[in-house]
């Protein structure tokens, strides 16, 4: 019994550990936001910054449930290009991900979109690694001219992925 009650009390220390590694710290966010930035190069478009009202105002994330954050979109309404990084209070997290999560379905279904940014716009990605969130509405456009939609979904959505590999691998 006594080899049982251990067992059970060394694992539990051992999932609590694994637990306490997924606290990521602001140099954790950067270092996430510049190996997106690298990803994309010259590709990585957002260039106007986002403030704190307009986070809270427009994407609905509450200052109270932040810690830290970076957040950019396009400097014209022609172009979609956003990328926001949050670095979530504790037990916040989940707030701050329905509030991304419902910014990128108001961009999807009611936002004003020109047509030619609508694959890119539905590619969109929340991610969330530990106490971080992010919001990836970014890579180039397919200019293939003879694509079909399904190609060009599919482009739109391996543009993305490739921030969300960067995020995760800079975290690992």
């Amino acid at each position: 019994m006594k080899k049982i009650l251990l067992l059970v009390l060394g694992l539990g220390l051992i999932l609590g550990g694994c637990a306490g590694s997924s606290k990521f710290t602001k140099a954790d966010m950067d270092k996430a936001v510049a190996a997106v930035k690298a990803e994309y190069g010259e590709n990585y478009i957002p260039s106007n910054p986002i403030n704190a009202t307009q986070l809270e105002e427009v994407m609905k994330v509450k200052a109270a449930d932040v810690e830290a954050f970076y957040a950019e979109g396009p400097m014209m309404s022609l172009n979609v290009d956003t990328f926001i990084a949050v670095l979530a209070k504790d037990g916040k997290v989940e707030d701050v991900k329905k509030a991304l999560e419902d910014y990128r379905d108001y961009l999807i279904n009611d936002g004003f979109n020109y047509p030619m940014n609508m694959d890119k716009v539905k590619a969109t990605q929340v991610l969330v690694k530990g106490n971080l969130v992010f919001l990836l509405l970014l890579g180039k456009y397919d200019d293939r001219t003879e694509a079909t939609d399904a190609e060009r979904t599919e482009f739109a959505e391996a543009e993305v992925q490739r921030g969300v590999d960067a995020i995760l691998e800079a975290l690992k």
